[in-house]
């Protein structure tokens, strides 16, 4: 019976394993019902989980919203494979054809050709502009000159322009004023300097997104879409581009990649057995998937958003950029304006494979049916895309991919897909990030410019779950930041435990992965209980037997957690406890447990994807980034020792010496070979050593030692990335990587210190020019030519025509008065002239 009431069909349980298969209590939000349902794989063993995830459409380079989905996916993907212990054959495709790629492909070619042959050729930029504001704003325009449409546009929309909207119709008229005023700006520059050549990158890109919809509408019909190179060319290099961000966001490659211009044939007899079955018809535009006729079959649409079946506006959108204007439009031929594409015939200027209904190209619903299906049959268990996918794209995939399965070797064909998962949106300062509002910053300019890290991006998703939106603000930000400094710190500090002198005669049994330099690569658990013998300090402590606790705790509560539909939210607030329940010890925890804790800390972060390539079952210490160059190691120990010492001796009850500050740097200028150490800094160590000579004042050598002790720490050494954390009693100073945080905590308490400066200034100012005004006399203040007469005391007694003084006026001239004899007064005193 077809769906009447809106509301999500019933969904089939997979059927639980064998009892002797033991399954992870693993409940996911499942879209399908939109709740938490048990995960059961396909699988008999209970191992194998297969994933189709929706790739991108390769026409731009990727932004931080797919970054969202993707690093999203990574996450869960890695759960799945190294926490719960899943064999996961995960497929993902790539949209290379589809509406928005032959419109982009298509107008850079014009564009290319009109650039080659008639670069800033006013009579193609004006009727471009002119063409542009009236499909784009509803201004009218009696002159048309490019100054003039600047200043009308530019007044019409100033409201506009200075509002941070939200709204995605406000949004995107901002985005095409600002269009606007970019090309008229350009072209009055051209008008300006037409006999000069003006062209510069910055004015071509102003003038690019007036200019390709334009030459597309006048000459894109023209263009030899037969030759399929001029759209390869396009996807091709995109897709290359968003394989290059997507590794530097340290995301898993697919296990299968398919692309729709592979799957020309296969998507035809998709297609085929489709309209076999009963479910689509053939029009003049196309092949069209029956709607109707699919729920009077007893089958279900929209199984994920059944409320949006009617929803035109997004019907339209997933329909194409150049087909979905037939949707809101209204399209005769369809017979339900619910129907949807499956197969395109094509237009003058569209590629175009063989069918047998004639040259076309594939819906862009349908290469998800036929590839998935391809790669993994009539039923798998996960399939993943983002929020804005589920209706129409998904549930015409999951029509469409019934409708194809649809026969009586297989009895479910009613659930093509057991668990579909979305991931939120991300938005910034409220608005959704979207390559039509140009609204969006790319994934290389957010790493390149150092906006973002591949960890930090990572640290925030996880904060902030994969289900939900995330908005990025500058809470989470600093959440994300924080988060990772104090893993950061306890890594540093559990290293130095790790490395002191009781674990020296390990050094034997060390595992070298190769992954990282000067990296802690001790044996496991087991060897480290056998190999101590009781040599190191008692693990059997009370404090010990808390932290087991602890660690116990936090492995049980990240399980319930992740088993919870990857609540990695949960799972990191787990890990930040631990860690403060470690902190407050203070290196109270034998070896053995330091090296649990920080073994299983690794693993989590290895397993959420945050170390490179590391594996959870990577037996060294903490994540990557974190350790001095090994070549500058030796030239910074040394540099960091004989300051330890010279600092220690000044702040001894009796104090430094020269002689002493001789003997210390003798000393180190004999253990050190400057001929093997690090270039980078020989010249800091070689400088520190001359300066500490050269303080000679017995009377104040210690402060100066001391003043030279940290001016090494918080200038010299902070200014090439390195920072000397001292450390109480007899602990030498850590050598340390100055981080991020450290970074912006530092910019924080200098801005800080300049706000408190700039007050002090303004105070000081004020209150000098508050004193300098009592230097004037109150008996000669009012002697100007305002007055004609004055009273002993200085009082104007008339105006300058002669007048009596009212005496309300002059009851305000004495109290002027008083208040100035009181400030000259004080002036008086302070200058000692009283």
């Amino acid at each position: 019976m077809a769906t009447t009431v809106r509301q999500q069909p019933p969904w089939q349980q997979p059927q639980a394993p064998p009892n002797h298969i033991n399954l992870p209590p693993l409940k996911i939000w499942n879209s399908l019902t939109r709740s938490k349902t048990p995960f059961i794989p396909l699988d008999p063993n209970g191992k194998q989980v297969t994933w189709y995830a929706c790739g991108p459409t390769v026409y731009d380079d990727a932004h931080l919203g797919h970054a969202r989905t993707y690093v999203t996916s990574d996450i869960i993907r890695r759960i799945m494979r190294d926490y719960f212990g899943f064999d996961v054959r995960y497929v993902m495709n790539i949209t290379d054809v589809d509406d928005k790629i032959i419109l982009r492909a298509r107008q850079q070619h014009l564009l290319e050709e009109f650039n080659r042959k008639q670069r800033n050729d006013l009579k193609t930029l004006k009727p471009a502009l002119t063409s542009y504001i009236s499909k784009n704003l509803d201004t009218p325009l009696e002159d048309t000159t490019p100054a003039a449409i600047h200043t009308i546009v530019s007044g019409t929309y100033a409201d506009l322009l200075e509002q941070n909207t939200t709204d995605a119709n406000e949004a995107k008229k901002k985005m095409h004023v600002k269009t606007i005023l970019a090309a008229a700006r350009a072209m009055t520059a051209i008008e300006a300097h037409r006999n000069s050549d003006v062209s510069t990158p910055e004015v071509a890109k102003d003038l690019d997104d007036i200019l390709m919809p334009y030459l597309d509408f006048q000459y894109g019909t023209s263009v030899d879409a037969k030759d399929h190179t001029i759209f390869a060319k396009l996807t091709k290099r995109h897709e290359k581009r968003f394989t290059e961000d997507m590794r530097a966001l340290n995301v898993l490659d697919p296990d299968d990649i398919t692309r729709v211009t592979e799957y020309g044939s296969q998507i035809v007899d998709f297609v085929s057995r489709i309209k076999q079955n009963g479910f689509a018809y053939e029009t003049s535009k196309g092949i069209y998937f029956d709607v109707d006729g699919f729920e009077k079959a007893n089958n279900h649409y929209a199984r994920l958003e059944p409320w949006n079946r009617n929803d035109q506006a997004l019907q339209a959108e997933g329909e194409g950029a150049i087909t979905g204007k037939e949707v809101k439009m209204g399209d005769p031929e369809k017979r339900s304006q619910a129907d949807f594409v499956l197969w395109k015939f094509s237009k003058p200027g569209e590629p175009s494979w063989p069918s047998p209904w004639g040259e076309g190209r594939p819906g862009w619903h349908i290469e998800c049916s036929a590839m998935a299906s391809d790669k993994l049959g009539s039923r798998f268990d996960v399939h993943s895309g983002g929020i804005d996918l589920a209706f129409p794209h998904h549930d015409n995939e999951l029509a469409q991919s019934e409708a194809y399965w649809c026969d009586a070797s297989h009895p479910h064909q009613h659930q093509w897909v057991n668990y579909f998962i979305h991931m939120g949106h991300l938005s910034i300062s409220g608005a959704k990030m979207s390559k039509s509002l140009k609204n969006f910053t790319t994934i290389r300019d957010a790493l390149s410019r150092g906006d973002w890290t591949s960890r930090g991006l990572r640290i925030v998703l996880l904060l902030g779950g994969w289900r939900e939106g995330i908005e990025i603000t500058d809470d989470l930000v600093k959440a994300g930041s924080a988060w990772e400094d104090k893993v950061d710190n306890f890594f540093i500090k559990a290293k130095d435990i790790l490395q002191s002198e009781e674990l020296q005669a390990l050094r034997h049994l060390h595992l070298n992965d190769g992954s990282a330099s000067q990296s802690i690569l001790l044996p496991t658990e087991k060897s480290i209980d056998t190999e101590f013998n009781g040599s190191v300090r008692d693990e059997n402590s009370e404090h010990d037997t808390l932290m087991k606790q602890a660690l116990d705790k936090a492995k049980r509560g990240t399980f319930t957690a992740l088993c919870d539909s990857f609540n990695t939210a949960a799972a990191m607030g787990i890990i930040s406890e631990l860690i403060s329940t470690y902190n407050a010890a203070d290196d109270a925890s034998s070896l053995a447990t330091t090296l649990r804790i920080a073994r299983w800390i690794t693993s989590m972060v290895n397993m959420f994807g945050l170390n490179g390539l590391a594996s959870p079952q990577n037996p060294s210490i903490a994540w990557s980034g974190l350790d001095v160059p090994e070549a500058a190691l030796p030239t910074l120990t040394a540099l960091s020792s004989l300051r330890d010492q010279l600092r220690t001796k000044a702040r001894s009850p009796e104090g430094i010496t020269h002689a002493n500050i001789e003997d210390l740097v003798a000393a180190s200028r004999r253990q050190v070979d400057l001929s093997e150490q690090c270039e980078g800094f020989v010249d800091l160590l070689q400088a520190f050593w001359t300066s500490a000579e050269a303080q000679r004042d017995e009377k104040a050598v210690s402060r100066s030692v001391l003043a030279l002790c940290d001016r090494v720490r918080d200038i010299d050494l902070w200014e090439r990335g390195i920072y000397l954390e001292d450390r109480e009693g007899d602990k030498p100073a850590l050598i340390r990587l100055v981080s991020k945080e450290m970074r912006a905590g530092r910019q924080e308490k200098e801005e800080k210190e300049r706000q408190k400066q700039k007050a002090k200034a303004e105070r000081e100012a004020e209150a000098a020019a508050k004193a300098d005004k009592g230097r004037l006399s109150h008996l000669d203040m009012f002697r100007t030519e305002e007055y004609s007469a004055w009273d002993e005391e200085g009082l104007p007694t008339k105006d300058k025509e002669g007048e009596e003084m009212t005496k309300s006026r002059a009851k305000k001239l004495r109290k002027d008065w008083e208040r100035q004899k009181k400030l000259h007064e004080a002036w008086l005193k302070t200058n000692n002239t009283i």
